[in-house]
Order: C-alpha cells, then structure tokens, then sequence
C-alpha cells in the first residue's frame, strides 16, 4: 500500500525521522498507528465495555442467565 502524506501530517512523520524516533517515514507511521491503537483500543477496556453492555442488557431483560443445569441442558445429567 501506498499513503502520499502532506501538510501536517508529512511535517510530523519528518520530525519523528529527525529526532530518531523512526528510521523512515513508514515506521513513523506505523508507530503512530500502533500507538494510536493502544490509547484508543485497549484490549481490556474493550472487555469492559462489552461487559458493561452485557449487564445493562442482563438488567433489561434482553439477555437472561443460566445457572450450569441449564446451560448444560440435557448433558448436565453426563456430569454427574
């Protein structure tokens, strides 16, 4: 893949490459995507969220909870 970077962005990439931060404009780049990823998609705040929504979802009768018997269905009795 090809990205032409201009303006600001190209003026960025240029000044990680001066200050040593990144040998090539490419690994710049990629660092700032790589730490952009971390500041905004962490794994476990992800978790959290999507737990979150599970209980709201749990608290608003969307979803319901199973004790094991009920999960297991008919092999909870292969259990025993």
């Amino acid at each position: 893949m090809n990205v032409d970077f201009r303006g600001r962005t190209k003026q960025i990439l240029e000044s990680m490459v001066e200050k040593g931060y990144a040998n090539t404009q490419s690994e710049a780049a990629r660092l700032a995507i790589v730490q952009f990823g971390e500041e905004h998609f962490n794994e476990a705040e992800l978790v959290n969220k999507k737990l979150d929504r599970i209980d709201q979802d749990i608290e608003a009768g969307k979803r319901k909870i199973l004790n094991a018997d009920q999960a297991l269905g008919e092999y909870a009795k292969h259990l025993k």
